[in-house]
């Protein structure tokens, strides 16, 4: 039931992000409840895989001085290209729109975790995918 109470909160971010971003394109409220699916489903498996080959890319610098996020938000955006891909009414104009709206989606998202979360607590490894829990 979490599950699908947070897919449909994620959805309706999705769509606010998508309003916010320029050249960011979703046609219906069905689509942004399948893109929220889609990265529901990939941002923990592909996005993971990854966050670890630009870890190794990089030969951990980015992790060694603490700015893990950088490489998890590029995973993110490229998650999101996937998800563009396999998503109809899900268009974007170029990377630097879907980038705009990973940023957009991501202040959004933290936003209503800190709002819904008990004590008001953000975690910082989170994506910006909200759980309610």
């Amino acid at each position: 039931m979490h599950f699908l109470v947070s897919l449909l909160l994620n959805a309706v971010l999705v769509l606010l992000a998508a309003y916010i971003t320029p050249g960011i394109k979703v046609s219906s409220f069905g689509t942004a409840l399948w893109i929220s699916f889609l990265v529901a489903i990939l941002n923990p498996t592909i996005g993971w895989i990854l966050t670890g080959l630009l870890h190794v890319a990089t030969l951990g610098i980015f992790w060694i001085m603490g700015m893990g996020f950088i490489l998890r938000f590029i995973a993110f955006v490229f998650v999101l290209r996937i998800v563009e891909a396999l998503t109809g009414g899900f268009n974007t104009r170029n990377f630097s729109n879907l980038m705009a709206f990973a940023i957009v989606l991501a202040i959004l998202g933290t936003l209503v975790h800190h709002v819904l979360s008990p004590g008001g607590i953000v975690y910082p490894n989170e994506m910006p995918i909200v759980m309610v829990k």
